[in-house]
C-alpha cells in the first residue's frame, strides 16, 4: 500500500523534524512510510493524521 504523506506534508509546509514533534511519530519511521519501506500500524496514521489536521482516509492512496 502507498500513503499520501509526503504530498501532505509537503503541501503543508512541514519538515520531517516538524511532523515528528507534532505527531509523536519518530521521523525515521515518518521518513520510512514515505518512502515505502515501512508499513504503518492504524495508530501510527491516526497520530499524523491528527498531526496534519487530515482524516484518516486522506492518507492513504488508492
Amino acid at each position: 500500500m502507498t500513503y499520501n504523506l509526503w504530498q501532505i506534508r509537503t503541501a503543508k509546509g512541514y519538515s520531517l523534524r516538524e511532523l515528528e514533534e507534532l505527531s509523536g511519530v519518530s521521523k525515521t519511521t515518518i521518513n520510512n512510510i514515505e518512502n515505502g519501506k515501512a508499513n504503518p500500524t492504524i495508530e501510527t496514521l491516526r497520530l499524523l493524521a491528527a498531526a496534519l489536521e487530515v482524516e484518516l482516509f486522506d492518507l492513504l492512496k488508492l
